[in-house]
């Protein structure tokens, strides 16, 4: 078990790095030969960068509160908001420079300042994760079926593709439940795995029946989608495009699923990739979906930054690669 793991860890790493690198160098080739889209970053007035850093803070407060209300049912403990948020911004930090540093950080210090167990965290990262998208996407499929929205991507609708993404995302924790129930292993390990994914599923599943929760969790998803729904509406108008309320909810649900499926660190590079991939199926053209995509990102990780260093991130990063130079 111990030469599989030694092996598959660098054959993964390598294997993202060469996806990375080949992201990174078609946006620089695309750029190249883009250069007069790339000009019209360089004309942003001070006022629209404030204000976009501006929805950005709003963005992480939604989520840190979102987060603590999860956290609360999971584990049955109230962590301090300002606190939590502390963590939960230092977590986002560490992650721009070391991949899942962050989500490892906020497992230590919840389990050391409130004695939040492992399990009991990432039930709560589960449930954050699985519930941020399926309410997306069922927000975006609702905006477009009341809208009207003729919306295509490629020969399918897009609430088509919305509808049937969410629908999959809600069923499969039901039915991996249902299925991990029924299994048994004889080996110690494999059965110890097994117990804590079945817990971990159990308690994502019984949190659903709680209407009351639910409905906290879906009001705050709205927000969010509502904040940076008018984020990406900024973005856009820079480079001359008008988003409808479909639009902005369809590129919405790409940015929750692009922070669920990890390929590069921070999917760098795919995540632009997805923007002007979706940008050009929606007629505007592919340099402004990657455009917008990279300035979003620039911006985002600006504000992690900032608020990062404020709250003492640099030391923590300082410790964080100390501890990995000792493991090597």
């Amino acid at each position: 078990m111990t030469n599989l793991t030694n092996i598959s860890s660098p054959v993964k790493k390598i294997f993202r790095l060469v996806i990375f690198l080949a992201c990174i160098g078609y946006l620089v080739w695309f750029f190249y030969v883009n250069r007069q889209s790339l000009r019209i970053a360089f004309d942003i007035s001070i006022s629209t960068i404030i204000l976009i850093v501006l929805l950005w803070a709003v963005y992480l407060f939604l989520l840190s509160y979102r987060f603590q209300l999860i956290l609360e049912k999971c584990s049955g403990r109230r962590p301090h908001f300002w606190s939590l948020f502390r963590i939960f911004v230092l977590g986002r930090f560490l992650n721009t420079f070391i991949s899942q540093a962050g989500t490892v950080y906020r497992g230590l210090q919840l389990k050391q300042e409130y004695g939040i167990s492992y399990t009991d965290y990432i039930s709560s990262f589960a449930s954050f994760g699985w519930m941020d998208s399926w309410i997306n996407m069922t927000v975006a499929a609702l905006a477009m079926l009341i809208c009207g929205s003729n919306l295509k991507i490629g020969p399918f609708y897009a609430w088509h593709i919305s509808l049937v993404l969410a629908i999959c995302i809600f069923v499969v924790p039901l039915l991996l439940e249902a299925v991990f129930g029924k299994i048994r292993f004889r080996n110690t390990y494999l059965n110890w795995m097994h117990s804590k994914l079945t817990e971990v599923l159990k308690v994502t599943v019984e949190n659903v029946k709680d209407t009351a929760y639910v409905s906290k969790i879906i009001i705050l998803g709205i927000a969010t989608l509502i904040c940076v729904g008018a984020l990406y509406y900024i973005c856009f108008r820079i480079f001359d495009i008008t988003l409808n309320i479909p639009l902005l909810a369809v590129f919405y649900a790409l940015l929750s699923l692009s922070t669920c499926i990890i390929i590069t660190p921070g999917n760098i590079g795919v995540q632009e990739l997805a923007y002007g991939f979706l940008s050009k199926q929606l007629g505007f053209g592919m340099a402004q979906g990657v455009l917008v995509a990279v300035f979003a990102r620039v911006s985002g990780t600006a504000i992690v930054l900032l608020l990062g260093i404020t709250l003492g991130g640099i030391d923590l990063l300082k410790q964080q690669k100390k501890h990995s130079n000792q493991q090597l």
